[in-house]
């Protein structure tokens, strides 16, 4: 009986102390040396210059960026999929490039964010304090909805959001899909 009752509380203070990863943004599970690297930025997508950082951005900032460029594909990433759906941010890079199309990786997540960046782009994050929520599912839907028009469940949440001219034209479930659609 007393190893019965001391697995439980071993087990409760197991199930206490553990993280359950992906309801909320992750920032404050991040290293504190992570954190520093994580920028609240205010400026122009275009004018990311150190590619070192994750550049937390809104709503209003990525419209302009969709504004200014013809044809653009908005990675909503997540770092730690394993999906035979998700890509690495630099092979959708190489992708993109090839027809010519932007790419705006923005990770839902901070955990394993890190792992993504790169000498070429920029990593971008959903500013989850602008949303003014920790939950991860209501700041992808308050991020992206102002976007296309749509919520995420209308779009059987795709991960590839395609715009032309600033207007969101269509998703992608399977990133194999953008090259064949032939944008």
């Amino acid at each position: 009986m007393k190893s019965y009752i001391a697995g439980i509380i071993i087990m409760s203070f197991t199930l206490i102390s553990c993280q359950i990863s992906g309801l909320t943004s992750g920032f404050s599970s991040l290293p504190k040396g992570a954190q520093e690297r994580v920028v609240h930025y205010k400026g122009a997508i275009d004018d990311i210059r150190d590619f070192s950082n994750i550049y937390a951005i809104g709503v209003e900032q990525t419209k302009d960026y969709l504004t200014k460029h013809e044809k653009v594909i908005i990675y909503d990433f997540t770092p730690f999929c394993k999906s035979g759906f998700c890509v690495s941010p630099l092979a959708l890079s190489e992708i993109c490039k090839r027809q010519n199309i932007d790419l705006l990786v923005i990770s839902n997540i901070y955990d394993d964010v890190f792992s993504a960046v790169n000498k070429n782009f920029p990593i971008l994050m959903i500013d989850t304090d602008a949303l003014q929520t920790k939950w991860r599912g209501k700041y992808i839907e308050a991020f992206y909805h102002p976007l296309i028009g749509r919520s995420q469940k209308e779009i059987d949440y795709a991960s590839y959001l395609y715009f032309h001219n600033g207007t969101y034209v269509r998703s992608f479930k399977d990133y194999r899909e953008i090259e064949k659609a032939g944008l």
